[in-house]
Order: structure tokens, then sequence, then C-alpha cells
């Protein structure tokens, strides 16, 4: 429109631009602490101008062609990368710190190796004063606080294997919840951008929801023209525009050997069991809750806190059964000497199931009459002052065996005469393979703590940078602000101007 009344259009069109850029800017200052959030941009452009012959175009002034928000995807793709791998190492860092101070093993603290000397050394004394009932009683002493401190010990590694199992359930059932709510925002993406307005604040809450995503399990995101954004784990779809499948876990196994699994994390309904009897505890699985029979398929991740509960679980494991085959050669060793293979009463009970940590204690009937601890060669005349046999089991913490140990191997290397086993050459000894346990734990800890280490930096520095794309600078907004408003107030002065103008031509040429 041209003259006066296309000018006062075009001042109009200038303030409302300007007023909207202001809004854009103190939405950002607003937002400036809020985690995930991308600062935005009002892009004006040139209005289409109109022409006037033998003259050519003249403007019509500015129009707002859209706001975006400032972010780089490919570091924002790398940092979710970054944080799968990230999480999965402080976690298995956590957890394998936690065991470490379950074996209790350091220069000034008294733990199981201590008590091992202790009670060996017990033997020595009683070979050296095999009369002596207050020696046995000793013995029987220190042999109950060595089994109680294995039994804690197994105890509390069963305990943080529950614990962290649960922790894991918990994790399951938390990403569920961001997946549903990630299918939500997809839908109302789609609805707004068919609307033609670019929603900005839900592409940041979506990004930040793939981003704790991703701390469970590494994804592959893609996304469509809309901006709606489908996941992949292990190759395998988890969430599409038109589907959404259910993460669950595996907790345990029923008395046939069937997997138990814990649908979607929720601790508080009945586990559903699932006919496969090769699949450990803490696998994921995931199904689709469309069809009336869940067809549950194995999830095999490779990063993430989910993958980080599923090494650790696995540490423990190993480390447990270790301290098994421990308690298992070391009470099977004594009672064969004690008991001259079977002849007389075994010195420690190992239980009836193969949880020999667990169950390691003294024999009752030993507990109430420590004067049955058999202490001389001949069990049933023993000589007055003969020690040998207590000598010989106290010499059983320098023989060297090959673990794990089999009742068959000692069997072998038993010599009924002299009361000793067959050392192994290249083997452990009782407090050798004790400190081998917490040595693996010790070298695995610091691999994790490393590896953690590491990838921290790593993530800092890709979240340094996105922060210098993507982040709010306070300085920069507000001379925005102070920018926007001097636009503003000229547009107001020319609206001011034109209104004089008019006021002129109106009332004082008497048109």
């Amino acid at each position: 429109m041209a003259g006066l009344f296309g000018t006062l259009g075009t001042a109009n069109k200038g303030m409302n631009a300007q007023q909207k850029a202001l809004e854009t800017t103190s939405h950002n200052i607003s937002n400036a602490n809020t985690p995930g959030f991308s600062r935005q941009r009002v892009n004006l452009q040139a209005d289409l101008p109109y022409t006037m012959t033998g003259i050519g175009q003249i403007g019509t002034g500015v129009k707002v062609s859209s706001i975006t928000r400032i972010v780089d995807d490919f570091v924002i793709k790398n940092i979710r990368n970054e944080t799968s791998a990230l999480h999965q190492y402080e976690v298995k860092s956590d957890i394998l710190g936690q065991l470490e101070g379950i074996f209790n093993e350091g220069d000034d603290v008294k733990g199981l190796s201590y008590d091992l000397s202790v009670y060996f050394d017990s033997w020595t004394k009683l070979a050296n004063n095999p009369e002596f009932d207050n020696a046995k009683s000793i013995l029987s002493e220190n042999g109950s606080t060595l089994t109680d401190n294995i039994n804690h010990m197994a105890i509390q590694i069963d305990d943080l294997k529950n614990n962290t199992l649960s922790t894991l359930e918990k994790s399951v059932l938390d990403v569920n919840g961001k997946l549903t709510e990630l299918q939500d925002i997809n839908s109302q993406i789609y609805k707004l951008q068919n609307d033609g307005v670019y929603p900005n604040d839900l592409l940041d809450r979506r990004d930040s929801l793939l981003k704790d995503i991703a701390g469970f399990s590494k994804v592959d995101a893609s996304f469509d023209q809309y901006g709606r954004v489908s996941v992949k784990m292990d190759g395998q779809d988890i969430l599409t525009p038109n589907s959404l499948s259910t993460i669950s876990v595996v907790v345990g196994h029923d008395k046939d050997g069937n997997a138990l699994v814990s649908h979607g994390g929720n601790s508080l309904v009945n586990r559903e069991t699932v006919d496969q009897k090769d699949l450990k505890v803490g696998q994921l699985m995931i199904s689709n809750d469309k069809q009336n029979e869940k067809d549950y398929q194995t999830l095999d991740v490779i990063s993430g806190s989910s993958k980080g509960h599923q090494d650790a679980l696995t540490e423990l494991d190993q480390r447990l059964e270790e301290l098994n085959q421990f308690a298992f050669g070391l009470a099977s060793s004594v009672n064969m000497i004690h008991s001259d293979n079977g002849k007389s009463i075994d010195f420690f009970d190992l239980g009836s199931d193969k949880n020999y940590a667990r169950n390691l204690k003294v024999s009752d009937e030993i507990k109430k009459d420590p004067k049955k601890i058999n202490a001389a060669q001949n069990i049933d005349n023993h000589e007055v002052g003969d020690g040998s046999r207590a000598l010989a089991i106290s010499r059983l913490k320098d023989i060297t065996f090959n673990y794990p140990i089999t009742k068959a191997d000692l069997d072998a290397a038993y010599d009924e005469n002299k009361m000793t086993f067959k050392a192994v050459d290249g083997g452990l000894t009782f407090l050798g393979s004790f400190v081998d346990i917490v040595t693996k734990n010790g070298i695995s800890k610091q691999q994790a703590d490393n590896k953690m280490m590491a990838q921290d930096y790593i993530v800092n520095q890709l979240e340094v940078k996105n922060s210098s794309i993507s982040g709010v600078n306070i300085n920069e907004e507000v001379s925005g602000v102070i920018r926007y408003q001097r636009a503003f107030q000229a547009n107001a002065k020319v609206i001011s101007v034109i209104s004089e103008m008019l006021d002129t031509l109106i009332n004082r040429t008497g048109v």
C-alpha cells in the first residue's frame, strides 16, 4: 500500500517484529539455567514489496519468518553416545567399589586374611600344646570367627546382587516411562508441525528424553520430516511413530529353571514365566503389549547403565563362586586331615547345598565340646604330647592347589600316611586364592574407574561445545534486548511522525 498509510503499516510491522524478538530474548534469559534448553532466535525477513510503475519496488517492512532453536545435531548425537558409555562405567565402578568394601582388605584392616592367619596359627599352638584344653577352645573360637567372616561376606555379596538387580529393575521401569512420554511428545510435535508451528520447546524436551534413555542403553535415533523420533536398541525397534515396545528384565528362575520376567520393570505385578532356561538374571527383554500373548525377545545392550548393572552382576557372581570354591577347598582339606579321611568327625560343616561360603561353620559337635578336636596322628589312641595332626593342618596354609578345587582333586593329592597334600606347581595357597579374589575385583574396579574418567572428560568437552552453541549467553541476550528496544522505539517514532503528518493532512489542509 502506497502513501502514509502504507508507511504506517510498515512501522507497525516493525514494532510487531521487534516485540516478537523481545519475547524470544526474554524466554532465553528466563531459561538461562534450565537443563536441556536450547537458545532460540527470531529470524527476520523483509516482507514482500510492491511495485510502482516507473519507479520500481518499494519495501513494505519486515516479517518474522521463523523462530528456531540453535543446535548442532551432530554434537547432540555424540553426547548421547558418550553419555551411554559414561553411565555404564559409573554404575560398574560404584558397585565394584561396594564389593571392595565387603572384602574389607587393607594395610590397616584386620579382614579375612588376618582371620585365616590367626586360625592356622591356632593349629600351630595346639600342635605345641596338644594336651591343653584351652588351646582347643581358642582354636574352636578362632575357627568360628573365620567362618562368621566368610558367612557375612557371602551374605553381603548376595545382598549387593539383589540391590543391583532391584536398581536395574527400577531403571527399566523409569526408561519405559520416558519412552511413553517420548511417544506422547511425538504426537504433539506432529500436530503442531501440521499446523505450521515449529515446536522448539518440545524438541528440547525430546532431546533431553533421548539423552536420559541413552544413559540407560545406547540408542540409534532417527527423525522423520515432522521431527518425530524413532528409537532402536540392539537393532530392534523400541519406538516408532506408530508403535511402542515394552522393555522388561529377567529377575530370577522358577523351580523348573524357566525365566521369571519383571514386565516393564514393575515390581508390584506378578512375574511372568518365559519358557527359556538359558536366560541370565539381568537379561533385558522386549515385547509388544498390543498382542494378547507377549512375545518376549532378548535385548542385548552394549553400553549404558543397564550394561553396567549386567557387568556388575556377572562380576558379583564370579567373585561369589570363587569365594565358595575357597570355602570348599579350605573346609574339605582341613576335614580330610582332621577326620583321618572320614574315619572321625569333621572340623567344618559345609551345609547341604553348594552355597559353601554362606553355610560354612565349625561343626556343632566340636563347638559343644572342643576336646573332640583331633591333634594326634592316632585318633583312637593318641600319644601324650603328640600334636602331629594339628601340625599337619597348620602346614596347609603353605600348600598350593589348583582352583577350583574338587573332591576328586583332594582325594588324588592326599597322602594319608604323611597327612598332607601334594603341592601343585604354580598353584595358590588359601591365602593366595583369597587375595586373588580381592585382586581381580580391584583390577576390574580400576579399569572401570579409568574408563569412567576418560568418558567423563569426553562428555564434559562435548557439553562445553554444546553449551557454546546452544547455551544462553546473558551478555549477548541483554545486548539483543537493547537492540530490539531501540528498534521498537524507532518504529514507534515513525508512527508518531506519520500520525502528525496525517493530522496535518486531514485537519490543516481543509481536506
